[in-house]
């Protein structure tokens, strides 16, 4: 029986890697993102029909999968609500295995988010010579794992009833063998050792990639403090 999936991510957690090792499994057919628009799909325009279109089985693959960021669909297409439904499709469906894939570290991915906007490069960076460092203000901080964890908690109460397997992008960094071992005993598929398909496009330390980093922490800090103030 063929194994039918999604993974729930965010942009910057790595996506794209774990997309690309998955490609890499003979057993394995991997979608990229339905439900972005920046993308070309040859799926029905309607969410509902585009997410069961995209993880119809296919006798040769053990597995079939794609990816939906949380915090999707995009907006920034005119049309988005005729894909929100792919949600409901998702949620009505629990034989449908969901992978979330997380970054544990908020401020390296908005970070690397902000980087992918000045770059204009949101997938591939290896010809990327000289990185930009980026500004981050508290506030900024503070919303972001604010609205990332939003984010996820609304997709996750309507998934209830689904299996779920939680990976992180350091665990993939850090861990690699034992992650993608992880992924692949989940999905059912025979495990086989794959290889990192690209290294990390940033390899800095965080102080070189916020320009005011030191500045971020102490703001950080006395943002905790009058939190806990308040409370």
């Amino acid at each position: 029986m063929t194994a039918r999936f999604v993974i729930l991510s965010q942009p910057r957690t790595g996506s794209t890697l774990l997309n690309a090792t998955l490609r890499r499994h003979p057993q394995v057919l991997k979608h990229s993102e339905i439900l972005n628009h920046g993308q070309r799909h040859n799926l029905p325009q309607d969410g509902y029909q585009r997410l069961m279109q995209a993880l119809r089985p296919i006798a040769r693959y053990r597995a079939v999968g794609c990816t939906l960021h949380a915090y999707q669909p995009d907006r920034g297409w005119p049309d988005w609500q005729r894909w929100e439904t792919a949600w409901d499709a998702l949620a009505e469906d629990p034989s449908i295995k969901i992978i979330r894939l997380q970054r544990v570290n908020a401020l390296a991915q908005l970070a690397s988010w902000k980087i992918a906007d000045v770059l204009g490069l949101w997938g591939d960076q290896s010809d990327v010579t000289e990185r930009p460092s980026v500004r981050i203000e508290p506030y900024e901080l503070f919303w972001f794992r604010n609205w990332n964890q939003m984010a996820f908690d609304r997709r996750l109460s309507c998934l209830g009833q689904h299996e779920i397997l939680e990976i992180t992008y350091e665990s993939l960094c850090d861990d690699w063998d034992q992650t993608i071992s992880r992924v692949q005993r989940f999905l059912g598929v025979d495990p086989l050792p794959i290889s990192q398909p690209f290294p990390k496009w940033e390899t800095r330390p965080l102080d070189q990639v916020v320009s005011n980093y030191a500045e971020l922490q102490a703001g950080m800090k006395q943002m905790k403090r009058w939190r806990e103030v308040d409370t």
